[in-house]
């Protein structure tokens, strides 16, 4: 289990320590294994035996993975959640789909090809297809880290040998008695080792089915705080639900198909190229897409009011996100100097609860007009692939600016371009035309 929550914690939480946009390519690097022999008491050895047994001879599987990430530091509580159906089919057959919420991959294997895909960064990968599901564990490709980190319990389930990948690094695991998980009688198993405890629902019965993983991170993120001091008070909890379980469901070839989208572009690797100068952000020179928002004061925001009167100025953040907490002081007191000098400021939040913003903005002491942008939806649209994202618009419509990340001199760049756009300079190269 030793990797059961790095992707969630890379993409989720030690974001939070990075003072650099939070991008998908971060999520592949691996970390290194430190194995050692855990001490498996008589119950729950029997237990872990039985369910090593039935997953290894399941032909197929089919469930829904519902991922959550509980956190809460000063008081402040956020929930994060992912789900994705997953559908596995022995030799080679696998589609791991998101559903909803964050950490949008897709993974299918249809035994010709494999693809990943990340809409983040609007790439896919396309490789041949391993004549075994087996060989995703043994090898170092990006596809098989991502499987590994991305879903990683449902990865060691399916794995060669599933009892000796759940005990990898654990110290030691103990029988805590039954309880029931959902109406299903379950055996509850400890775990203890160096990043973090677990606790394991698995159902009783002939089909030792997984119910339920809770994690306890309060190791880790001790071990955080000489990097990051806030990680001291912080209460972290992972809970991984697996729900709608069918052993050896018979499925079509349409469950394994992968069409790649029309915006994502086939890549060799997720990894940036060495010397490779990045793109200019698409937006930039185009006409900003429009919007209407509630506020967090319970009023509207509309962008058509603002076009041919103001310039616009958007930030899209999150309260969890490292750099954004540094960016957004900076960004009010530009919005302070510019207010009647025909600047708008509207910080967008994504994806949080009015409550939890309210929280933070007063701990932070912190005055911003905010617009919440609860589905995520106005990001997508403007194209954010990492917080925070700040976008400049000029009174005619048209994106001038479009800065990803924080930087320590945002601020006087960003008074310098506020000045300039509101003088009517053009900043950005023109479309091109069709």
């Amino acid at each position: 289990m030793k990797k059961l929550a790095r992707l969630l914690v890379v993409a989720d939480t030690l974001m939070l320590i990075y003072a650099t946009p939070v991008r998908a390519e971060q999520l592949l690097a691996p970390a290194p294994a430190t194995p050692q022999a855990a001490h498996v008491d008589a119950k729950a050895d029997a237990v872990l035996t039985q369910l090593d047994t039935f997953y290894h001879g399941l032909k197929s599987l089919k469930l829904d993975l519902d991922v959550q990430l509980h956190m809460q530091a000063e008081g402040m509580k956020q929930e994060i959640a992912s789900v994705w159906s997953v559908a596995m089919q022995r030799p080679n057959k696998l589609a791991i789909l998101h559903k909803m919420g964050q950490n949008q991959f897709t993974f299918v294997c249809d035994g010709t090809k494999t693809y990943v895909h990340i809409p983040m960064i609007k790439r896919y990968l396309e490789k041949p297809a391993p004549a075994s599901l087996d060989v995703f564990f043994t090898e170092q490709s990006e596809a098989a880290m991502l499987l590994q980190q991305g879903v990683p319990f449902f990865a060691s389930l399916i794995a060669p040998n599933p009892r000796v990948r759940l005990l990898e690094d654990v110290a030691s695991v103990t029988y805590a008695g039954m309880e029931m998980w959902q109406g299903a009688e379950c055996h509850k198993l400890h775990g203890e080792q160096t990043q973090f405890d677990w606790d394991l629902w698995i159902g009783t019965g002939k089909q030792p089915v997984v119910r339920k993983v809770v994690m306890d991170m309060g190791k880790t993120a001790k071990g955080l705080a000489d990097r990051a001091p806030q990680m001291k008070a912080v209460q972290w909890q992972i809970e991984i639900q697996f729900n709608q379980v069918e052993a050896n469901p018979t499925f079509t070839d349409d469950t394994f198909k992968f069409t790649p989208p029309a915006n994502a572009k086939k890549v060799d690797s997720f990894k940036p190229q060495a010397n490779a100068e990045e793109e200019p952000h698409p937006l930039l020179g185009k006409v900003a897409p429009d919007f209407e928002l509630s506020l967090l004061d319970g009023s509207k925001a509309a962008f058509a009011k603002h076009k041919g009167k103001d310039v616009v100025l958007l930030d899209f953040w999150a309260t969890w996100c490292g750099p954004c907490r540094k960016s957004l002081p900076l960004l009010a007191d530009v919005a302070v100097k510019f207010k009647d000098k025909g600047l708008v400021f509207y910080a967008v939040n994504q994806r949080e609860n009015a409550e939890a913003i309210k929280d933070f903005l007063a701990k932070q002491n912190l005055k911003l007009t905010v617009a919440l942008d609860s589905e995520g939806k106005l990001g997508e649209a403007y194209g954010v692939e990492g917080i925070p994202q700040t976008v400049l618009i000029g009174k005619d419509g048209v994106v001038q600016v479009v800065q990803v990340g924080y930087a320590p001199d945002m601020k006087d760049t960003l008074t310098k371009q506020i000045e300039d756009v509101l003088a009517g300079k053009r900043l950005a190269p023109a479309a091109p035309t069709k």
